[in-house]
């Protein structure tokens, strides 16, 4: 065949699927729209207009930056280096600390910024009052609580694996007492009952202790005279012997393993208290309290803090706290705090009440009530 019978012969071939619908590659409704914008601008690209909502995006991550100089402050020494050697300028922060003065100047301005440094000329300094809280030589250093926010075990280190159903709850990485989440909690609590029992000797305190051992410790510098019984959960157990022993309790602090079902005493005390100790065990918990109850020596009181969700559940603004809470408990909250003095009632304690504890993050319920002196034991 020659060359233009084998053209004609293509020809004819086209010919023959002329009349037929060509296919053609599926695009995207946007890609089409790219391509024809392109058509129209001279085979340039020309993307579609950024929407504005993309500002709040920008926003939320520029928190997570913030962290992360926050982060880099801490773990580079920088805050440590600068107590001993500051006010200091850039280059010698640099050299001191093997830093790349390329991005010197904006890590510095971003934490100044941030109001972490002050800066005065060209010479840089910690803020007045934050080397309590960024430096290792206080006990408030918040080094290893910024940093256990990414560890894996912790829900915040990835939100979406913790509200996943396969999530499965890990021991935390232990940190000092101090910058333990609870701490907050914990003083507020056992400086109220230093304030209520100021007037009335407490011998021996039952504590069921949500936060690995961490109020034991606290209550124990609030009641220096008082035996301390802390039980907490098997797998909370040498977590809350690091922690007793850093606040110099083990002499006169008991340590237990067990759930507020199963107190493991037969011991009577002048005050219990459940310490964030009832969400494992929320299904049952007039059981629970019942059995708390019967470990209180005549006119000993029980002391129940927890947090509570609204009413149906209900959601309301400060939900980053509400996780917190979720965090920290892997637990819904207690439901309905406006029957829960009832309980105490029903297992036969007296004047109950109720109080608010605020914190850092929201309103802790603190219930209580009394056994009665005319209570025997069955």
């Amino acid at each position: 065949m020659t060359a233009r019978a084998a053209a004609l012969g293509s020809g004819r071939a086209c010919t023959a699927l002329e009349g037929r619908p060509r296919r053609t590659p599926s695009v995207s409704s946007n890609t089409r729209r790219i391509k024809m914008d392109m058509e129209q601008h001279g085979g340039r690209p020309v993307l579609p207009e950024m929407p504005a909502a993309i500002a709040a995006v920008r926003q939320l991550c520029d928190g997570f930056k913030a962290f992360q100089a926050l982060r880099a402050g801490l773990r580079s020494g920088l805050f440590d280096w600068l107590e001993s050697n500051g006010p200091a300028a850039r280059p010698e922060i640099a050299a001191a600390l093997n830093l790349r003065g390329a991005h010197l100047g904006g890590f510095l301005q971003a934490l100044e910024d941030l109001g972490l440094l002050t800066r005065q000329e060209a010479a840089y300094r910690i803020a007045p009052g934050l080397d309590a809280v960024l430096c290792k030589s206080s006990p408030w250093c918040q080094a290893e609580a910024v940093d256990s926010l990414l560890e894996p075990a912790n829900g915040w280190s990835a939100l979406d694996r913790f509200l996943s159903t396969d999530w499965i709850a890990a021991p935390p990485p232990p940190i000092p007492p101090a910058q333990h989440p609870f701490s907050g909690e914990a003083n507020r609590l056992a400086a109220y009952l230093a304030d209520r029992f100021k007037d009335r000797p407490i011998r021996n305190i039952l504590c069921f202790d949500g936060g690995n051992g961490l109020f034991a410790a606290t209550a124990g510098r609030y009641f220096p005279e008082a035996r301390i019984t802390a039980i907490v959960r098997p797998e909370a157990l040498p977590r809350a012997q690091e922690i007793l022993a850093q606040g110099g309790l083990p002499k006169r602090c008991q340590l237990l393993s067990g759930t507020p079902l199963n107190p493991p005493t037969q011991e009577q005390f002048d005050l219990a208290v459940l310490f964030h100790a009832l969400y494992p065990v929320r299904q049952a918990t007039n059981d629970a309290l019942a059995a708390v109850s019967a470990r209180l020596a005549p006119g000993g009181e029980l002391h129940c803090a927890h947090w509570f969700c609204l009413e149906s559940c209900e959601t309301a603004p400060g939900g980053l706290r509400d996780l917190d809470k979720a965090v920290l408990t892997d637990s819904h909250p207690m439901c309905h705090v406006e029957t829960f003095c009832l309980r105490f009632e029903k297992i036969g304690l007296i004047d109950a009440q109720r109080d608010d504890l605020v914190g850092e993050y929201g309103i802790t319920k603190l219930h209580f009530a009394v056994r009665p002196d005319n209570t025997t034991e069955s």
